[in-house]
């Protein structure tokens, strides 16, 4: 297939055609690859075989192939959730250091490509969804790959509105020229749509799989919608969803994994807090996760780039008596020799606040952080990788669980919930350590949860949404610039991005509404 050009009227008319034809391989799944080199729109879905495929091409393009996978889930997401907040800083020229700068534009490649690919997954959803009814398949079995279908419709739809706020609303197959300047549908709408996906993945989805690796569950569309309600404030409405995870918990489906390092373990691919991953494997589907997340000029991790860096700002702000903290790269010898004359490597070092001289000529200071998580116990050093990004996980389920009881019925409620996550990573509780007293109203526990949601799901592609959520963004992210010495620009109107520019051009909508979600 020819590269999918950048805007949403191409991808609608060819991308769900693509999964098929391409034989589309993802390892949650236990579907053999096939390639279907003969097939047109017209018999493309005609088999039983054929709609297995086209499902699995759909979770692909969570974490799209283009030789080395790095887009959407597999990496780029990042930028335009944990960057563009206190987390991120880039060493890396351009688009990357304007997104961890806040001086962004709409040409921006991380927007242009996260639309296009979440709009993928859409599109081959809807083509999977409309073609399955034509398909002789056992209904019970119809309707679990069509709540599949719903679900992954879904998620793509979160993570647009969450990143853009109105968006075009597309659940049908439509012809490229029936899709330009396609309406803008309300954040409202699209919530509708997802909780409408979400509870058709809820009534036909298994608590969990008999053989099947990574497929969404039931408790996956129970997050997801969950989420979706906490995101617009209804917590009445998110706690009816968040507790039954809990009792998937309670039953046995998920549970705490007691050493937090190990849920990151290379050969832990299916953790048992996990709820929803995307998977990969290095034969089949391997990542460039590792290369982008993982630490510069390192002996145990080698031949990374540390591309994703966790900002020192915010990594400052783990206490020293948290085990996190250590769970990053620092104050390492690098393994190239420094020079020809040893054969020892720069010494990497974490400056102290303010500090701009190293000591020596034999140490370099370190711009930022590179997170463990995705380097955490290799089983191999190959180039691609094997990581599984963690879409939705336990420990983030008790933390919504905690900011829904502390907005219902305050913070002693919460309590139990936030010590629960800081207790399983040996983090001082609140109340049990003089530095963490408990908090005692619902605006001081909010504080405490912004901390603790990055401080547990850093580089896990929650931050900004949680920071506009919890109603931070604005006084944390300009904290962080004035840290950094940089203009506090960051406003209410920065909430939403930018529409990317090569849509904004075919949309008058998009262009009107631009300039404001700008920074100034």
């Amino acid at each position: 297939m020819k590269t999918i050009k950048s805007n949403i009227k191409y991808i609608l008319g060819v991308a769900g055609l693509a999964s098929i034809l391409t034989g589309s391989l993802q390892s949650c799944t236990k579907l053999e690859p096939k390639l279907y080199s003969d097939l047109t729109t017209k018999n493309a879905y005609s088999t039983e075989s054929d709609i297995n495929a086209a499902l699995t091409g759909i979770y692909t393009s969570l974490s799209p192939y283009p030789g080395d996978a790095y887009l959407y889930y597999a990496g780029y997401l990042v930028m335009i959730t944990d960057y563009a907040t206190d987390i991120g800083f880039s060493t890396a020229a351009g688009d990357p250091t304007r997104m961890s700068n806040f001086t962004y534009d709409d040409n921006n490649r991380y927007f242009k490509f996260n639309y296009q690919n979440m709009y993928q997954v859409i599109s081959n959803a809807n083509m999977l969804i409309d073609r399955i009814e034509n398909v002789t398949i056992p209904e019970d079995r119809k309707k679990q790959i069509i709540a599949q279908a719903k679900f992954l419709r879904a998620l793509s739809y979160m993570d647009l509105t969450d990143a853009w706020g109105p968006v075009p609303l597309i659940t049908t197959v439509k012809n490229p020229t029936e899709s330009y300047n396609e309406p803008l549908a309300t954040v409202e709408k699209i919530d509708a749509q997802i909780a409408e996906d979400c509870q058709y993945a809820m009534d036909n989805l298994p608590e969990q799989w008999a053989a099947d690796i990574g497929r969404a569950t039931k408790g996956a569309a129970l997050t997801l919608m969950g989420k979706m309600y906490m995101r617009s404030h209804n917590y009445e409405k998110a706690k009816i969803y968040i507790d039954q995870v809990l009792e998937l918990r309670s039953k046995g489906i998920y549970k705490l994994n007691p050493d937090f390092k190990k849920e990151w373990s290379d050969d832990n691919k299916m953790d048992m807090g996990l709820i929803f991953g995307v998977l990969h494997e290095p034969t089949l589907n391997g990542g460039e996760i590792t290369n982008h997340f993982g630490p510069t000029d390192n002996r145990e991790v080698t031949d990374r780039w540390q591309y994703y860096g966790v900002s020192l700002d915010f990594w400052r702000k783990y206490s020293d008596l948290d085990p996190r903290k250590q769970f990053f790269y620092y104050n390492y010898e690098g393994k190239a020799a420094r020079d020809k004359n040893t054969k020892h490597g720069f010494f990497y070092m974490l400056p102290a606040k303010g500090q701009t001289t190293p000591p020596s000529d034999t140490v370099k200071f370190l711009q930022n952080v590179a997170t463990k998580k995705y380097s955490y116990e290799m089983v191999n050093n190959s180039y691609l990788d094997g990581r599984t990004i963690q879409v939705f996980r336990l420990a983030d389920v008790i933390l919504c669980k905690a900011e829904i009881e502390n907005a219902l019925n305050g913070p002693a409620a919460a309590l139990p919930y936030i010590n629960e996550v800081r207790a399983r990573a040996g983090a001082p509780e609140y109340g049990q350590h003089p530095n963490f007293p408990v908090p005692t109203n619902k605006e001081s526990m909010i504080d405490a949860l912004v901390d603790e949601r990055g401080f547990e799901l850093v580089f896990e592609y929650k931050r900004r949404q949680d920071l506009i959520r919890l109603g931070r963004y604005e006084k944390v992210s300009n904290a962080y610039l004035k840290g950094r010495g940089l203009k506090e620009n960051v406003t209410e109107a920065m909430r939403y991005f930018p529409y990317p520019l090569e849509e904004a051009r075919l949309h008058q909508e998009m262009t009107t509404a631009n300039p404001s979600r700008l920074p100034k």
